[in-house]
């Protein structure tokens, strides 16, 4: 058993809490993962800029940021940590790639959990063809997941 927590700052009809939860769960499941607790932010531009700003130094916004929790003591789930979203950079970025909103937006709760357990791609080549490989397979299976009856 699993903990999904989603906090959603911002209106958007389509990228709903249920839909989150629903991506967030299959990912969890192809990592082969229980017993953990991730928490999910959906936020604006400006919000995740301020983040960015505070925690890493970078004046700008982004499309994802993850805080890593660490060890949790006597408590019933294994706290992963944070992944923040900002939805207006999620929409814009999708267009740019091609995909759509919603692909994207699993593509980026994928990215921001690999991070939370602890891969990388900004430390070496090789870490980063791990983590990248790793999502893109977790991100397919978990798209056609999602659009299974």
């Amino acid at each position: 058993m699993n903990r999904i927590l989603v906090n959603k700052q911002v209106y958007d009809r389509e990228i709903t809490k249920s839909f989150v939860k629903e991506a967030t769960k299959q990912i969890i499941k192809n990592l082969n993962l229980d017993g953990v607790e991730v928490s999910i932010t959906l936020t604006d531009d400006e919000t995740i800029r301020s983040i960015n700003k505070q925690w890493r130094g970078k004046d700008k916004p982004t499309d994802v940021l993850s805080f890593p929790q660490g060890d949790t003591v006597g408590y019933r789930y294994r706290v992963l940590g944070d992944v923040i979203i900002s939805l207006p950079y999620a929409r814009r970025q999708a267009e740019e790639i091609g995909y759509s909103y919603k692909e994207e937006v699993v593509r980026l709760l994928t990215h921001g959990i690999l991070h939370l357990l602890g891969y990388d791609h900004e430390t070496s080549e090789e870490d980063a063809k791990v983590m990248f490989e790793l999502q893109d397979k977790i991100y397919q299976n978990v798209i056609y997941e999602l659009q299974s009856p």
